[in-house]
């Protein structure tokens, strides 16, 4: 399927969505909020790394799983796996340990996880692992950001879409387990879809290095 059709795909189900969402047509919502993501999925599949199309496949069962009642675990699980996945192809691209960027990641995590984990009830445990994965995440993208061999999509695109998807997921965690946010979701869906945007990108901006994709 050519890029201008899956551009097509993921601008509808993207309008379809937000319709939905503003008018409360929860079954709507439900039916167009994966697309975008599994658009993104198939335009990286044959140009760039899969394990970043697999980890937007994870994503699209992510989302789905958020939006049925009682399946946020499932969802959380699939989201997990996601960011697993890009932080091994970050890794790929980029073998550098630089252990000093980690600390900015603490320390936003040392601000964010105590209120989360705190209201998080018998969750605290997997939400603590998740955040830990997607910590993991922006770490190995921040070492591809500092990289001066490459420039441009392949420099900050996996680094901007990782902390666009992290404010996303610490809006659902605050939401969820500490305090209603009026109006947040349209704030979560396009900061989620920003990075998942942004990270596709990055995977396809590769696609002229070479690396082994996972099947």
């Amino acid at each position: 399927m050519r890029s201008a059709q899956l551009a097509l795909i993921a601008a509808l189900s993207t309008a379809l969505f937000l319709v939905g969402l503003a008018l409360d047509i929860s079954w709507l919502r439900l039916a167009a909020k994966p697309w975008p993501v599994l658009a993104m999925a198939a335009w990286v599949w044959p140009k760039g790394d899969r394990r970043i199309a697999w980890g937007l496949i994870f994503g699209a069962i992510g989302d789905v799983c958020l939006a049925i009642p009682g399946a946020f675990v499932a969802g959380m699980l699939a989201f997990a796996i996601g960011h697993g996945l890009y932080a091994k192809a970050f890794y790929s691209w980029q073998r550098s340990l630089s252990v000093s960027l980690l600390f900015p990641v603490l320390i936003y995590f040392a601000v964010t996880v105590p209120i989360t984990l705190s209201a998080s009830g018998e969750l605290v445990i997997p939400v603590a692992v998740y955040m830990s994965i997607i910590g993991l995440m922006i770490w190995r993208a921040a070492v591809i950001a500092v990289d001066e061999s490459v420039s441009g999509i392949k420099r900050w695109a996996a680094l901007i879409g990782a902390v666009l998807f992290a404010f996303s997921d610490t809006l659902i965690g605050i939401n969820k387990f500490v305090t209603p946010l009026p109006d947040c979701s349209y704030a979560i869906i396009l900061l989620y879809w920003g990075g998942q945007a942004l990270i596709a990108a990055a995977a396809v901006a590769r696609t002229s290095q070479s690396f082994t994709p996972n099947t």
